[in-house]
């Protein structure tokens, strides 16, 4: 190395952080949004929700339930996939307030739940 050290032009500045937050973001999102337009296409409009002793419900599926939750999960990591999602009718006696209500619970045997596990009422 010579010294002094020759001139090479300006340094450029690094992007701001605020930008990558901004598309990080985005990116999630847009994943999101396109693993939901697969769960719609899969249930064919129809609510997904299979309880025992009950069967598949025929009611018409207005929602999307994301199946792991929690402060922080849902729309990241698997929770993301269109596996762990499902579509589900909702209102007032709707499968989705009966899933956040814990009046249904999942029979995921230990495993993260899926779209196809089926649901028992808790009683």
């Amino acid at each position: 190395m010579t010294w002094p050290p020759r001139w090479t032009g300006p340094t450029p500045k690094p992007r701001p952080s605020l930008l990558e937050r901004q598309d990080r973001k985005k990116s999630r999102t847009d994943l999101d949004a396109s693993e939901s337009k697969k769960v719609k296409a899969r249930s064919g409009g129809r609510c997904e929700v299979f309880v025992v002793g009950e069967g598949r419900c025929t009611k018409r599926a207005i929602s999307i339930h994301h199946m792991i939750g929690g402060w922080g999960k849902r729309a990241r990591g698997p929770s993301v996939l269109a596996e762990h999602k499902q579509h589900v009718c909702d209102g007032p006696r709707g499968h989705h307030r009966l899933i956040t209500g814990h009046v249904l619970q999942v029979l995921s045997a230990g495993r993260e739940p899926r779209w196809d596990d089926a649901y028992e009422r808790v009683r």
